[in-house]
């Protein structure tokens, strides 16, 4: 390939050479008109370009490949314009001297008569005049002394004896007066003849000149047009053999390239079978993989649906033996029928927190949870949790030791309840697994710039420990740790894994160390923004503050189609003193609604014929506008917030969720009466 592109460029190297020959030979023509016409008129101006034009082809001559010796070459070339300008020179020089007196002789008319005879002149009388002439010359004192002594000499009287005479002299001379003019112009003639000889030897030698002039300019052209034959001759010889080794070098680069190519196409073919077929595989994958993901997605709504479904199942049972343990155990009983009473509540507090676990577990799974963002004081939210959780402590013989280190009246923004729900969470297991020794729950606060802070939260305990193989999935769905000699811990096996989930909603992370027998370190950090509480917040009157004679005398409507449910209401309205009318669904109640004025109605979401929904929307919007503002409390075992937001948009101004206890259901009534 590298062959491929050398020789093609040669070939335009050639193309360009031959391009520098055809200028060379019409510079030639041009230069060789302008000597002509320099000779002929003597204007400089044609020399000048003449210079140039034979410059310009001897460095073109010196550009071209030429295999002649270029050190004989260019010094031939500018001796033979340097003899060309001389003898050029030198022939305008006589050409113009030529030239003229030619010209003055013709006027004359002298070079018609050089061709005739001696030419005859008339004789013409010498004619002699004598001129005579006299010249006086006067003897002067001979010099010798100076004034003072001639002055001298005069008073003596010895200038007496000087020579003061004159001398005559007479001369004569014959003057020509008339000549003859015969003699004078024979010797004229001869000079003129002689001259104008001389000008026909230099025309001669001019007509010379000019000759050996033509013959320098045959010359140089002849030289020039020599070289470049002789070089256009080699460039073809040097083309033929190019072309020829261009040719077989042709040939034996198509060969290679027809290999590669074969191996190319070949390679192509295959790199697209290849993709082909991963593409079609990786079509068929992603129509399995959608069709998976749907079926996963439905299968998670409907897992969703199925334990939503559950839990209001269990919760409207719960809600009965919830309420009614509550109240039996509010009455007088024996110790005997106390501790059977205290047991049916434990055992419904443990099966509603079991619920209460799969549920929180199913909605961070699908990603339906939501984190408020309010202000709250740390310490009162964890001292909150660490004073509930120090009765199971006692209950255990064992300390629960407080190791919180906040400041007073430290506000974060965040979700209060699920730090809590955190908290709980681990003291609960901290405290369960824990034969003897102690719990700590340790809490500080590190400040990250002006409205940052890191919340780190320790849970320490004595207990039974975690070995290293089980510590990487304490943390997964489902997961529990078998202890030496002990069957599987009681619980569903989401408490951590909730734990987890709550922490890295929230940016943060958790971890654990333990070792075997020795106890174990729940430890998680969630960062926070520090705020402030609104005063609203601070002055707000706490829930269950008012007394018995609040509610007394008012009027409720109860709505529900379990008569167990109506029947635990009505044991918490007569002890509060209220009054009420009971309907087993929601068209009984909207009759009992339009004869009567109510306080509050107290409904539940699910009932035949027209339920708690239906019941709201006619009350709101269909029913007496005087009578529409009535506060309604929706009962639901609904727990999630999809459903709760569906009961509040259709009017309800509040829900109480199965099972309730009898201080959450008066705190709900107190709120809107």
């Amino acid at each position: 390939m590298n062959a491929l592109k050398r020789n093609a460029a040669e070939l335009i190297k050639l193309h360009e050479d031959y391009s520098k020959v055809d200028s060379c030979i019409y510079i030639l023509y041009q230069a060789e008109n302008n000597s002509r016409l320099y000779a002929v008129t003597a204007d400089r101006e044609y020399i000048r370009k003449f210079s140039v034009q034979i410059q310009k082809v001897s460095t073109y001559l010196s550009e071209l490949n030429i295999n002649v010796d270029d050190n004989v070459l260019t010094p031939d070339i500018k001796r033979l314009m340097k003899q060309k300008k001389q003898k050029t020179e030198s022939y305008l020089k006589l050409r113009k001297l030529t030239d003229s007196l030619v010209i003055g002789f013709s006027q004359l008319g002298l070079v018609e008569r050089e061709a005739e005879a001696e030419i005859a002149l008339p004789k013409a009388k010498k004619q002699i005049k004598t001129i005579t002439s006299f010249d006086t010359i006067k003897h002067q004192p001979v010099p010798g002394k100076k004034f003072f002594g001639r002055l001298a000499d005069a008073f003596s009287g010895k200038n007496k004896n000087i020579d003061t005479s004159l001398t005559i002299i007479k001369t004569e001379k014959n003057v020509v007066l008339n000549q003859d003019v015969r003699s004078f112009n024979k010797q004229q003639l001869k000079k003129i003849e002689a001259y104008y000889k001389q000008l026909y030897a230099n025309a001669n030698k001019l007509r010379s000149d000019e000759k050996a002039i033509l013959l320098l300019n045959n010359k140089l052209v002849t030289e020039i047009i020599s070289i470049l034959q002789t070089f256009k001759k080699e460039e073809i010889t040097y083309i033929v053999e190019g072309r020829a080794l261009i040719g077989n070098e042709l040939l034996e680069d198509i060969k290679a390239l027809d290999g590669i190519t074969i191996i190319n196409v070949l390679l192509l073919v295959s790199l697209v079978v290849i993709i082909l077929y991963n593409i079609i595989k990786l079509y068929k994958n992603e129509k399995v993989l959608i069709g998976l993901g749907k079926r996963a997605a439905q299968d998670s709504h409907s897992k969703s649906r199925f334990l939503a479904n559950m839990s209001h199942e269990i919760r409207t049972p719960l809600n009965s033996v919830v309420g009614f343990s509550e109240q039996l155990s509010q009455s007088t009983l024996t110790a005997e029928q106390k501790d059977q009473v205290d047991a049916i509540r434990n055992s419904s507090e443990m099966l509603l927190s079991l619920v209460n676990e799969i549920l929180d577990f199913s909605k961070y799974e699908v990603g339906k949870i939501n984190l408020e963002s309010v202000p709250f004081i740390p310490e009162d939210e964890i001292m909150e949790v660490f004073n509930s959780m120090n009765v199971l402590a006692i209950n255990k013989n064992i300390l629960l030791e407080n190791k919180v280190s906040l400041e007073k009246g430290s506000c974060l923004l965040g979700d209060r309840l699920r730090l809590k729900q955190l908290v709980m969470n681990l003291l609960t297991n901290a405290i369960k697994f824990t034969a003897r020794g102690k719990v700590t729950l340790k809490v500080n606060l590190v400040v990250q710039g002006k409205k940052q802070a890191l919340l780190k939260v320790q849970v320490e305990d004595t207990g039974i420990g975690i070995a290293d193989e089980d510590q990487g999935f304490i943390f997964d769905e489902f997961a529990q740790v078998y202890s030496s000699g002990k069957s599987m811990q009681q619980g569903t096996g989401l408490g951590l894994a909730i734990c987890k989930k709550i922490v890295e909603l929230q940016g943060g992370k958790i971890s654990v160390n333990s070792v075997v027998g020795k106890g174990s370190i729940f430890s998680f950090e969630i960062p926070y923004e520090i705020s402030k509480l609104k005063e609203e917040q601070i002055t707000k009157e706490e829930p269950g503050s008012a007394g018995p004679h609040k509610l007394a005398g008012k009027r409720i409507l109860l709505v529900d189609d379990n008569k167990m449910n109506v029947l635990l209401a009505q044991t918490v309205l007569k002890k509060w003193e209220m009054k009420y009318d009971c309907a087993y669904d929601g068209k009984e109640a909207l009759e009992l609604y339009k004869k009567n004025n109510y306080d509050l109605i107290l409904t539940d979401i699910q009932m035949p014929v027209m339920g708690g929904v239906e019941l709201t929307h006619e009350i709101r919007y269909n029913g007496d506008f005087e009578k529409s503002t009535i506060p309604i409390l929706g009962i639901t075992a609904h727990v999630l917030q999809e459903d709760r937001d569906v009961y509040l948009k259709a009017g309800m101004n509040d829900l109480v969720l199965k099972p309730f206890l009898e201080q959450e259901l008066i705190d709900k009534i107190t709120r809107y009466v």
